[in-house]
């Protein structure tokens, strides 16, 4: 259950919005309550001139103004809702037609209305519903830390076989199939969903701008980060019932820590995704039963394995140590012809 008294926060142009029902944005189809006014700047009943001057409104057919922007496709769900059932809302609490195109093709939504601040209303809600709607989205990109490098993947196919060999007749569900590739051994510092051009291009921006205000300052002030890779975890109580199973990191200054969370909160802050918690869990995944199913499976119920003989016997084995190098934008399902790692839209590299 939701605390009210710390409702979520969500960010729209620079605007801080609080949901205290944020469970009326999770029906896929159909919001059952929306936001509210109370929930919206204030602008005063009169004061047109207080909208924002950047939304393009024009003259259109006698006395009516109209405003178009265009919003990627897969939103398009979110914003009509169930048998239409939120753009007519959206409509009726604006005193606006928004006009949405039809599914399976792209192109500017239009909104049509008396008056700049219906307008203006109608375009902030439809704002809102995207953002929160974004983390229904299957991820599409991630920020990646690559950690394939030989001793690595060396250690960890000793690992693999000494499983296989060892436990993997015995034990339950242990195959193959669940180990993470060598080639794309990595840490994940956060999960984006980028659905355009615009959203890559804006994510590319980010990280370039991370590398010159975060990631050096700290290189700069406390010299190059050494990553240690040894011993196993898992993040739930039964290793009888295991889904992921984690390399866990060691880095004896913090300073991976820092520049991660604050990678993560950069890209929070820019609009690119949505915070899931406190801080970055640094992690290497060693097994994972989610490997299991294939791309168009993102959503279904995972299965699980016995990790109980992994645990005892990997406890603190040593996999390696390898300097921070580069930082990438990693696209999500993809492979590298050259070395087997994600395919990257972008790289920042530290040795040079």
């Amino acid at each position: 259950m939701e605390d009210i008294l710390e409702p979520e926060l969500v960010w729209v142009d620079g605007r801080c919005y609080r949901c205290c029902d944020s469970s009326a944005w999770c029906q896929e189809n159909e919001l059952q309550s929306y936001v509210e006014e109370a929930y919206e700047p204030d602008y005063g009943s009169n004061d047109e001139e207080s909208c924002d001057a950047s939304i393009e409104i024009v003259p259109v057919r006698g006395d009516r103004l109209e405003h178009r922007f265009y919003v990627n496709s897969n939103f398009y769900r979110f914003i009509i809702g169930s048998k239409g059932a939120t753009l007519k809302r959206l409509e009726t609490d604006t005193n606006t037609v928004i006009t949405v195109p039809r599914q399976g093709q792209n192109g500017d939504i239009i909104i049509t209305g008396a008056n700049r601040r219906d307008i203006f209303s109608a375009r902030t809600r439809i704002d809102l519903l995207i953002e929160t709607s974004r983390s229904k989205l299957e991820f599409t990109h991630f920020i990646s830390i690559p950690a394939n490098f030989d001793e690595v993947k060396g250690n960890f196919k000793k690992f693999k076989d000494d499983i296989l060999e060892n436990c993997g007749i015995g034990a339950r569900g242990i195959q193959e199939e669940i180990f993470q590739k060598p080639e794309k051994l990595h840490l994940t510092i956060i999960m984006l969903v980028l659905l355009d051009e615009e959203d890559r291009t804006k994510a590319v921006e980010a990280l370039n701008t991370c590398k010159t205000d975060i990631v050096m300052p700290i290189l700069n002030k406390n010299g190059p980060i050494e990553v240690e890779y040894r011993g196993v975890e898992i993040m739930n109580d039964d290793p009888r019932e295991v889904e992921i199973l984690y390399i866990k990191v060691h880095d004896e200054s913090g300073c991976l820590q820092q520049i991660s969370n604050k990678i993560a909160d950069y890209f929070i802050d820019e609009g690119l995704t949505r915070r899931q918690y406190d801080r970055v869990k640094l992690h290497m995944t060693a097994m994972n039963t989610h490997f299991l199913l294939d791309e168009t499976q993102e959503y279904q119920k995972r299965g699980t394995f016995d990790a109980s003989y992994v645990l005892e016997t990997h406890e603190n084995t040593y996999f390696g140590k390898a300097l921070l190098t580069e930082i990438h934008l990693s696209l999500k399902h993809s492979k590298s012809v050259k070395n087997g790692y994600y395919l990257a839209s972008s790289k920042i590299v530290f040795d040079d």
